[in-house]
């Protein structure tokens, strides 16, 4: 039972290290617009890109509507999945990434829906994706830059923020003009300049950045040996862990208002 407790308590650590670009405090849905929220954290080997897609109470009851596709008054997971996998390609093609120069294509390695609850009469929920951008050398210095052009309907708040991670430096962010301290810009409408403009982004990873063990990034090579290591397991748990975090959240938010 001990090593259990411990196992949940670390599961719940690396769930609020890693949480999607919900983290950022905004995590109450809007009541008739839909929000997008983007976090980047760049490591030793890669850089991680969490969106997420956050449909208001309104237009999330009517978008509900249409994701039931067998029209029985409640969502399946294959339904649910099938509506996210096809925010997952829009966004997927609406994003430009470029690192060191050299374009980018976003594949996800996570795609999950956060309906919160299977009634196609409710409201809010989310589309969470990651993906994994891989440098084309170990650690050192880089340059990033993303533009979003993803069209979200009915658009309210957007939201970019970069992260750092152990041994990695933010050296300088800007979105168009703008420029903050903390790496976090947010836009209100359609995209702002993160669409037109987009994030221009350079970060140094120290030679204690971590490397993960997994083969996603196998081809970037360098002569120093890894340090930090974590494995990939570890960071799907935590994505898994993020979305519950945010369930458990507009669920106790229904509750008080009810």
């Amino acid at each position: 039972m001990p090593g259990r407790v411990r196992n949940y308590r670390w599961l719940s650590v690396a769930a609020i290290t890693v949480l999607p670009a919900l983290a950022s405090g905004h995590v109450a849905p809007s009541r008739d617009d839909n929000n997008r929220y983007v976090k980047l954290t760049p490591m030793g080997d890669r850089v991680r890109v969490a969106y997420t897609v956050f449909y208001g109470d309104n237009p999330g009851r009517v978008v509900r509507r249409a994701i039931d596709t067998n029209r029985d008054g409640a969502i399946a997971a294959d339904e649910a999945q099938a509506f996210a996998n096809q925010v997952a390609d829009e966004v997927g093609r609406a994003v430009e990434v470029t690192i060191d120069g050299a374009a980018q294509p976003i594949h996800w390695a996570h795609i999950l829906p956060g309906m919160g609850s299977a009634e196609t009469a409710a409201g809010a929920f989310s589309i969470d994706l990651v993906a994994w951008l891989c440098l084309p050398s170990l650690r050192g210095t880089h340059h990033v830059t993303l533009r979003d052009q993803f069209r979200i309907p009915k658009p309210g708040e957007t939201e970019i923020h970069v992260e750092d991670s152990p041994g990695v430096t933010i050296d300088h962010t800007h979105v168009g003009r703008h420029q903050s301290s903390e790496h976090i810009y947010k836009f209100l409408g359609p995209g702002g300049a993160l669409s037109d403009d987009g994030l221009d982004l350079t970060f140094t990873a120290g030679d204690r950045a971590a490397v993960m063990t997994d083969a996603t990034c196998a081809g970037v090579t360098t002569s120093e040996e890894p340090r930090a290591t974590p494995t990939l397991a570890a960071w799907i748990l935590a994505a898994v862990g993020a979305g519950a975090a945010v369930l458990g959240y507009v669920a106790l938010r229904r509750r008080r208002k009810s």
